[in-house]
């Protein structure tokens, strides 16, 4: 297992941005939790709204007089392509693995448990480290903390699942209709939240913005359209270029950037990257720009200038990605599948995505070609990502489940 070390963060500078009562009670199941140990773990420290969140509220934790650590799985391309094959059984897409896959991905977490320190409480994350419960002391506190949608779940691969998280003391998930079969006494929702002084989503001059985005030839001043996510084909980047070649035809100067990567435990990502470039190849547009580094300010920059950020997923755990655009009071067209439907309220604080192109295309230039008439949906949109999706609440409902299992009061 690799620990995971984060830079320092202080509450006290996000105290402002959240109402007191929050605070107060940070403050206080804090200081109930103080003596105990926890361990976070999961499959990677790099990629996606897990890893994301984590380096968030981690820090916030540790600042708080908490001993809590942070373990990420040794990288294993055969353990993590399992995974993958569970993951997209989860969304429905193909049943359980074989047996022998199982075994090994049973065998794997054996080896990674002899790393693990010992806690008072476990929170594993997603269907990669749920198996450690198997490995752990018997009178283990574990909480499993599931981000996916289980909504459409392969029934053989959902019963294997349940066969570990009802050993459980509790389990997390971002939506109630996620929780399925589950008993409700152990069923908590946690809405995921974003870091609003991160590098992502910090304010930014001008002049940030433009160098950030003068390494990849993106000029602030002209339109361009922008989805931001992992190169997945659940978040259909490649149907992110048809709504683009599209618009091209009624908006000649607009351009497109895809930006996103290949998370260390996804062996289908690189493949499904070559895939999106041969498309772009074969639509021969200008002005379409693939991007793959790792640079949080430029995330930060493109979500600001774009017209619109687009979110075409058609299976979404929660899409913090969203809630990062909007909380830039970005117009912000996304289809409504799973937390998305949370953050997207057709006509108040953005706009659906829908399965016919044609119609997707209409509406956007509709929206682009008069945009000052929106300002107010772009204001609404900023409120309503204060209110329900900062991190300092996200890390006041993990603090008092963590009590809870404890039973700290």
């Amino acid at each position: 297992m690799i620990n995971v070390t984060l830079p320092s963060k202080r509450l006290t500078t996000y105290a402002k941005l959240g109402n007191k009562k929050l605070v107060v009670d940070i403050d206080d199941y804090a200081k109930r939790l103080r003596p105990k140990q926890i361990v976070e773990i999961n499959s990677t420290s790099e990629g996606g709204g897990v890893a994301e969140m984590l380096k968030s509220y981690i820090p916030l934790m540790n600042d708080l007089g908490l001993k809590v650590a942070w373990r990420v799985l040794m990288p294993d391309p055969q353990f993590f392509r399992i995974t993958k094959t569970i993951h997209n059984c989860l969304q429905g897409i193909c049943p359980l693995p074989p047996a022998e896959e199982l075994k090994y991905y049973n065998e794997y977490l054996a080896r990674q448990s002899r790393y693990l320190p010992p806690a008072d409480l476990y929170v594993l994350h997603d269907p990669q480290t749920l198996g450690l419960i198997d490995h752990l002391p018997p009178e283990a506190n574990v909480i499993w903390r599931c981000h996916i949608d289980l909504t459409s779940s392969d029934h053989s691969t959902l019963e294997w699942v349940r066969g570990y998280y009802d050993r459980c003391a509790q389990v997390i998930f971002s939506l109630d209709n996620y929780a399925l079969g589950i008993d409700k006494d152990k069923i908590t929702i946690i809405r995921p939240a974003i870091d609003p002084l991160s590098d992502k989503n910090r304010p930014l001059s001008a002049a940030e913005i433009k160098t950030a985005l003068s390494e990849f030839n993106v000029e602030p001043e002209r339109p361009f359209i922008t989805q931001i996510s992992r190169y997945d084909k659940f978040k259909n980047p490649i149907g992110v270029l048809d709504i683009f070649a599209g618009l091209k035809q009624k908006m000649p100067d607009l351009g497109c950037v895809l930006m996103g990567n290949y998370a260390t435990d996804d062996p289908e990502g690189y493949p499904y990257f070559q895939e999106l470039r041969r498309k772009v190849t074969d639509l021969k547009l200008p002005n379409i720009r693939l991007i793959t580094k790792d640079d949080d300010t430029l995330v930060n920059a493109l979500q600001r200038s774009a017209r619109a950020v687009l979110q075409n997923s058609s299976r979404e755990g929660f899409g913090l990605t969203v809630t990062e655009a909007q909380y830039k009071g970005n117009l912000v067209f996304a289809r409504p599948v799973g937390g998305i439907a949370l953050q997207v309220i057709e006509g108040k604080t953005g706009f659906y995505l829908f399965d016919d192109a044609q119609q997707n295309i209409d509406r956007i230039h509709r929206v682009l070609a008069n945009r000052d008439e929106f300002a107010g949906i772009q204001k609404a949109a900023v409120r309503h990502v204060r209110d329900h999706f900062l991190i300092t609440r996200m890390l006041r409902d993990h603090l008092e489940l963590y009590c809870k299992v404890l039973k700290l009061g």
